[in-house]
């Protein structure tokens, strides 16, 4: 799934669960004076107005959410996502490796990699997904 794809379905289900932002428009006040001097002041008071999440609006929270995910990982910190899992940082230790085709041996230096440990939600949706493909009518009998 692409990064489009994932803010299309998100802004489907926050369409479907009827998720919105509220939007005020401030009080405006209008002076309306006529040819003879006359003047008037019209009121208009403050509305709030409940409006559907759009595209834009959810790609800015994601970039907004993997640009802080990102940062924490830079200071070293863990991000974990109730359920989903937590990203973090490994250290891979010094090692040495043969190099391919000339059985040269090669130092590679300790590093930090990102790390990711899934949450019990992603696994039983993997498991879901498992159960599923078992359930599936196979084509071994050519159908």
């Amino acid at each position: 799934m692409t990064k489009k794809d994932l803010i299309g379905r998100v802004v489907s289900v926050l369409q479907n669960n009827g998720v919105s932002k509220k939007i005020s428009t401030p009080k405006q006040v209008f002076h309306i004076s006529d040819d003879e001097g006359n003047q008037k002041d019209f009121v208009v008071r403050k509305t709030d107005k409940e409006v559907s999440f759009n595209s834009s609006d959810v790609a800015f929270i994601l970039d907004a959410c993997l640009l802080v995910v990102e940062d924490a990982i830079k200071h070293g910190e863990e991000v974990t996502l109730h359920g989903f899992g937590t990203l973090g940082l490994h250290h891979r230790a010094a090692r040495k490796t043969k190099k391919i085709g000339t059985d040269e041996w090669v130092d590679i230096q300790a590093r930090y990699v990102p790390k990711f440990v899934s949450g019990n939600n992603l696994k039983l949706a993997a498991k879901l997904y498992e159960l599923s493909l078992l359930d599936s009518p196979s084509d071994k009998d050519g159908e």
